[in-house]
């Protein structure tokens, strides 16, 4: 293979170099016009001394030929033919002997081997002129793919970069609000133990105190079961504090189960009514903990949405699997949550720049986390409509 590629590109170069020296080199045409103008003569009986120098003149210039980088192509393209058109300046000589000692006879056959030789020439001429243009079709067509399949390259990898680029701004952007959405929570979580817990705590120890201060045993008797009624309020404010901040164990409870959990502690705070249905036969496969945690977490800050902002009295959440309607087939968890509350408008623009701008800092962390799990999350309202969010978060093994 390295052979042919060498031949063929040391006819490419002699071709090169032949074409800008035409002017110092012959080619097969001149040859042939200097055939044909001896044929000429010797057919309408020239003068013998002319034709003889004609021929002796044919003979070097076949001589030249064959030394010139045009011949070289002939000698490497086709040796064997070359071989035997070579032999025409000799036998361009024997016929010069053969006119000058008027040999009839041999003039003709002479003529004629002449005449094949040429065209054998020119043949080789033609063959050699469609080989190289074969060849130059086929290097361009090849050096195009190879631009083409180069820029395709590029800008695959210059697609891939920005995207990379892309990745990290939002993965600094949310590592940033992260923080800030937990600088928030913690101040929230000290501004509800402050107003409810140390409140409670410090009636609850007010009115303990007061229990020797009274000399009535009913009265004491009802500040007793006050202050255990208070205890009892107490205790179950701190467990739902705890439910919300520890997340549940998925290495022994699934999602469904910990989702289910969570409606009935809602509904059972807040008084909304949450009527979850889940898929009976329902595929999670590939979700490993962290990932049903993050689900876990995106409806818990749909619910809390709804008992701050939605004024709503009916809520539902809807777990099941789906599949992609385009090809190829590919299957989805799709966990919707929504709500009868006043809604609101959904903006045009891009809903995650609108959520940073009005400080819905939730929201926003809700659909951070649906890209992180490379799903999608879409939010539908209108006033006075309601809210309905859907999560699509695609199973490994389906991807």
């Amino acid at each position: 293979m390295a052979r042919f590629n060498l031949k063929i590109i040391t006819i490419a170069a002699a071709c090169i170099f032949t074409i800008g020296c035409s002017r110092e080199y012959l080619s097969t045409s001149s040859l042939a016009h200097e055939w044909l103008e001896i044929k000429t003569m010797l057919i309408t009986g020239g003068d013998r001394q002319t034709i003889s120098e004609a021929l002796d003149g044919f003979s070097v210039s076949l001589d030249t030929f064959f030394a010139s980088p045009a011949g070289g192509i002939y000698q490497i393209h086709r040796p064997a033919m070359t071989n035997s058109v070579n032999a025409i300046s000799k036998t361009a000589l024997s016929l010069g002997e053969a006119i000058r000692a008027d040999n009839g006879t041999t003039v003709p056959a002479i003529i004629l081997e002449i005449d094949t030789a040429v065209d054998r020439l020119q043949g080789i001429d033609n063959e050699i002129s469609d080989t190289i243009q074969l060849r130059y079709f086929q290097l361009f067509f090849f050096f195009s793919l190879l631009l083409i399949f180069t820029v395709l390259a590029l800008w695959m990898l210059n697609r891939r970069f920005g995207k990379a680029i892309r990745r990290e701004h939002q993965s600094r952007i949310f590592s940033r609000e992260t923080v800030l959405a937990q600088e928030q929570e913690r101040s929230r979580i000290a501004r509800e133990l402050h107003d409810t817990i140390a409140q409670d705590l410090w009636r609850l120890s007010f009115r303990t105190d007061s229990i020797n201060r009274t000399e009535q045993a009913e009265e004491r008797r009802l500040i007793c079961e006050e202050v255990i009624k208070g205890q009892q309020e107490l205790m179950q404010r701190i467990r739902t504090i705890c439910d919300t901040l520890v997340p549940p164990d998925f290495r022994r409870r699934g999602l469904p189960d910990a989702l289910r959990s969570l409606c009935y502690d809602f509904s059972r705070r807040t008084g909304i009514e949450c009527a979850i249905t889940i898929q009976e036969d329902l595929n999670l496969e590939g979700l490993n903990v962290d990932t049903q945690l993050q689900c876990f977490r995106i409806v818990q800050e749909c619910l809390a949405n709804i008992e701050k902002h939605a004024e709503a009295t009916e809520s539902s959440v809807l777990v099941s699997n789906i599949m992609n309607s385009l090809p190829p087939p590919q299957q989805f968890l799709c966990i919707i949550v929504s709500d009868n509350g006043k809604g609101f408008t959904v903006p045009d623009s891009d809903m995650r720049l609108w959520l940073r701008a009005q400080g819905h800092f939730g929201l926003w962390n809700m659909y951070e986390r649906a890209e992180a799990l490379h799903g999608k999350l879409t939010m539908d309202s209108e006033a006075g409509g309601g809210v309905r969010i859907k999560l699509e978060l695609p199973l490994e093994g389906q991807v």
